[in-house]
């Protein structure tokens, strides 16, 4: 009979062992052979020979056998499936700190340098790196790396194609080469210190992957290494690919931040330089100042080389007023007649193939201009001009540009506005004020004709007559309408004060009676401004005041004029008062009463006013009280 070392241990076990022992070890010799890949079926055909050959009952003998072997398996089983739900918690665990690394900040060289290190950790390799793909560039750069050289970041540069790496990234799927030195596509880079290491995994980061590969989807390739061969398992490369899945949408959404926060940055540089130019383009009025900063500003907020404004003359001519940057040597009048025929903006993304305009393509050959743009200058509906502008490079405008650039013309345009009707009021100012000092010439010197024929008059009657007395009269009014005219022919004409006028009588009364009376004036109070028309009624009824007060009051021996101005809730008060009454009594002169008159006639209905005498031991006093115009009367 042949045997086998299965069959003899089993006939040995049973010969040797106790038979209350026999089930017992018959159990673990079953178990024994689980471990040794001993197939069931051969396990029972040799316990059946040994139990025949022992003269034993097979049946008890193969159960124990059989049953050995299978609790030795079903544990086996065991072990496998919490090894494999062990590694399926930590691939969770791992995805979950991706995801939240990807999640948790828009820093994406932080978020990436996260992942590495915890797909290193959780796939049990010895590096771990991840490259992004530049979609202008069509390559990749190194942004995260673990286990390789860190001082590589951002010195990595791979072609979309080249090596294993670029390969995974032109095909758009995972690429697991288990020996490199078996892989001809296999590029070693010294930088990245990898000469340990043996296998290579390159699994592709693709935003909304799809059956059918693109580039634009394309956002970088992940890859990791061992140090030892190493044939990767379909469930770490798809583990690797749910990875690549969370970068993509972390490298999207932090793309989108960076390109918000650019243009926002850039948006709020734009506003501040917008600013400063507006404020410089207010700080003057002088046109040509004006035209320099315009086209100076120009250049600067439109990055070009060149720009020009063009302005529409009285007669309808268009002519350049201002300049700034590279010089050209032939002009593109037909490109800006039709912006300001269409007004609108016109763009010329390269003048070397534009066709529409001969001469923009002689400026693009003779002096290299590429790009040209032209807008108009507006205010409100009016056209009244057009910017242009040159760059010798290629030079497109996008939407927000051309917004940017529009609300500068605006504000351009209401600059030059401004700084023209600023130039044509100072003219009709100068033309305005040479006519009213030729006015004020004429007045002065009628004013002085009459004073002069008042006077011979006079002289021509007998001292302190009635007559004489009415011409002296006379003469005094003139002199105060005159007084208050050269006030008002200064050069802040229209107004005056109280003051002033007081003063002016004042000196015209010195002049005439001083040297009869020693009569001394005080001038007091608030400074109040009074229109022309107003500056002139107030001067004769001050003048017929003083000139009563020197009648009447002080005729004796002379005595002390105040003139007091003060403004009480809107209301002016006048007051003319002398100190007659501490005077001995004054010579009598006989009165028409005529001044008194003139007085209220020109306080009550021209000045709208009040008018009232008052007497005391000290002083006698004439009140004028009214309300001053709001605006000026000239």
């Amino acid at each position: 009979m042949t045997t086998t070392p299965l069959h003899d241990m089993i006939l040995s076990l049973l010969e040797s062992t106790a038979p209350e022992l026999r089930s017992q070890h018959l159990r673990a010799f079953g178990a024994d052979c689980h471990g040794q890949q001993v197939e069931p079926h051969t396990l029972s055909s040799a316990g059946l020979a040994a139990a025949n050959q022992a003269s034993l009952d097979p049946a008890p003998i193969v159960t124990d056998l059989l049953l050995g072997y299978a609790a030795a398996r079903e544990e086996s089983r065991t072990r496998h499936w919490e090894t494999h739900l062990l590694r399926r918690v930590q691939q969770l665990d791992g995805l979950h700190r991706v995801i939240s690394a990807a999640n948790s900040t828009l820093d994406l060289d932080a978020s990436l340098q996260t992942v590495v290190e915890t797909v290193a950790e959780v796939m049990h390799v010895d590096a771990c790196s991840v490259f992004l793909f530049d979609q202008h560039t069509r390559k990749l750069s190194l942004r995260a790396t673990y286990g390789l050289n860190t001082r590589a970041i951002g010195q990595i540069v791979i072609k979309l194609g080249e090596g294993v790496t670029g390969w995974a990234g032109e095909i758009g799927k995972p690429v697991a080469v288990t020996d490199v030195q078996d892989e001809p596509r296999y590029q070693y880079e010294p930088m990245l210190g990898e000469w340990q290491f043996r296998s290579l995994l390159c699994v592709p980061i693709i935003l909304f992957a799809s059956e059918k590969h693109s580039v634009e989807q394309l956002q970088g390739v992940i890859t990791v290494q061992t140090e030892e061969p190493h044939e990767y398992t379909a469930e770490q490369i798809s583990y690797l690919e749910v990875v690549s899945g969370e970068i993509a949408l972390s490298v999207a959404n932090a793309q989108l931040f960076q390109q918000t926060d650019d243009r926002l940055h850039q948006k709020v540089r734009e506003l501040a330089t917008l600013q400063r130019v507006t404020s410089a383009l207010a700080s003057t009025l002088d046109l040509d100042t004006l035209l320099g900063l315009i086209v100076e500003q120009a250049v600067r907020i439109a990055r070009v080389d060149r720009a020009e404004v063009f302005q529409i003359s009285p007669n309808g001519r268009v002519r350049q007023m201002a300049e700034s940057g590279t010089p050209r040597s032939v002009g593109v009048d037909d490109l800006i007649d039709q912006v300001l025929r269409e007004r609108r903006p016109i763009a010329v993304p390269n003048a070397y193939t534009d066709e529409r305009w001969p001469s923009v393509q002689t400026l693009a050959y003779n002096d290299g201009y590429h790009s040209l743009f032209t807008l108009p200058l507006r205010t409100g509906q009016r056209i009244t001009g057009a910017l242009c502008f040159y760059s010798h490079a290629e030079h497109h405008i996008d939407y927000e540009h051309v917004q940017l650039l529009s609300t500068f013309a605006d504000e351009a345009a209401i600059a030059l506005e401004n700084a023209r009707l600023y130039e044509e009021t100072q003219r009709n100012l100068a033309i305005k004020s040479t006519l009213l000092q030729e006015i004020h010439h004429r007045v002065r010197n009628n004013l002085q004709t009459i004073l002069a024929l008042l006077t011979m008059q006079a002289r021509r009657l007998k001292p302190n007559s009635t007559g004489r007395s009415a011409l002296e009269d006379s003469v005094r009014r003139v002199q105060a309408i005159a007084a208050v005219h050269n006030l008002l022919s200064r050069d802040d004409i229209g107004t005056t004060s109280v003051q002033e006028i007081a003063k002016q009588v004042a000196d015209n009364v010195q002049m005439t009676v001083v040297d009869e009376l020693d009569i001394q004036f005080e001038v007091t109070g608030d400074s109040v401004e009074v229109s022309s028309r107003e500056a002139t009624l107030l001067a004769i009824v001050i003048n017929e005041l003083v000139g009563n007060a020197c009648d009447h009051g002080l005729s004796a021996n002379g005595g002390t004029i105040g003139i007091d101005a003060w403004r009480v809730d809107g209301h002016a008060y006048v007051q003319v008062r002398d100190d007659g009454p501490r005077r001995p009594p004054a010579r009598r002169r006989h009165s028409t009463g005529l001044g008194l008159q003139i007085i209220e006639n020109l306080v009550n209905v021209d000045l709208r006013g009040k008018f009232e005498f008052k007497r005391d031991d000290q002083w006698t006093r004439a009140i004028v009280c009214f309300t001053p115009d709001d605006d000026d009367d000239f």
